[in-house]
């Protein structure tokens, strides 16, 4: 049987050393992501292969990320390596759009999360890739798998009441104690605001009068029976003086 026409690369070994990154390539790696990846490659070895284009000197079109974690585990450029690649031969525009598509989230499936969800309980999912979110997201509890694990769960959260009552408790008492303290600020404020207010009406608690001669000011005080060359007079005894007037 011969061979599919659409099988367009050849599987080949070379050097590590002969093969070169694309310095165009726009995918990147968080570091989470690529402790997942080392650790897939470490359990099941580099499965899939690494694509290089030959008329471009044996850039890596597909395998950047796969490619970087062999090197780190390998040791390159210390060690130089061998390692099997799959090589095609296209120009430089058709590379570029290989490595897009090869990495394109838009050519790729989806997750049927309720198969995977079936498939779960079966594989260390991490090992698998997945994370946390992941399960949380197609609605696997990972803690709870087995019946044995359904028992030491809710023994666990039987033992962790208590924790969480007085963490509960010591929330309230620290929220009680803020709203305490807000209240008497409150307090203060509101203190000093009255203070502030009657200490400017005391402020202006007087009044002057102006004489146009020495003469009529003798008159006044005489009136009210006060000495004519006083400057102050306390307005207690101003108001006892009207009093014995009237």
């Amino acid at each position: 049987m011969e061979l599919s026409k659409y099988i367009k690369s050849e599987s080949v070994e070379l050097n590590r050393s002969a093969i070169h990154f694309a310095d165009y390539n726009p995918r990147k790696l968080s570091d989470e992501s690529r402790k997942t990846l080392k650790r897939g490659i470490k359990k099941f070895g580099l499965v899939g292969g690494i694509v290089v284009n030959k008329r471009t000197g044996l850039t890596v079109v597909s395998g950047h990320q796969r490619l970087s974690v062999m090197d780190e585990l390998q040791k390159f450029p210390d060690n130089d390596y061998r390692i099997r690649v799959d090589v095609i031969d296209v120009d430089e525009q058709q590379e570029k759009e290989l490595n897009i598509l090869m990495n394109n989230p838009n050519a790729q499936g989806t997750w049927d999360f309720d198969a995977l969800a079936r498939i779960v309980p079966d594989i260390d999912w991490k090992d698998a890739g997945l994370t946390d979110a992941d399960l949380n997201m197609i609605g696997v509890d990972y803690l709870l798998q087995t019946e044995e694990e359904n028992s030491i769960a809710d023994a666990l959260s039987d033992m962790m009441v208590p924790v969480s009552e007085q963490k509960e408790a010591d929330k309230a008492a620290k929220q009680l104690e803020r709203a305490e303290k807000v209240a008497h600020m409150k307090e203060v404020k509101h203190q000093v605001k009255e203070n502030a207010q009657k200490q400017a009406e005391n402020m202006d608690a007087y009044v002057m009068l102006s004489f146009d001669t020495y003469e009529a000011k003798a008159a006044f005080c005489e009136r009210f029976g006060y000495e004519p060359d006083m400057k102050f007079i306390k307005g207690e005894v101003f108001d006892e003086q009207v009093e014995r007037i009237d």
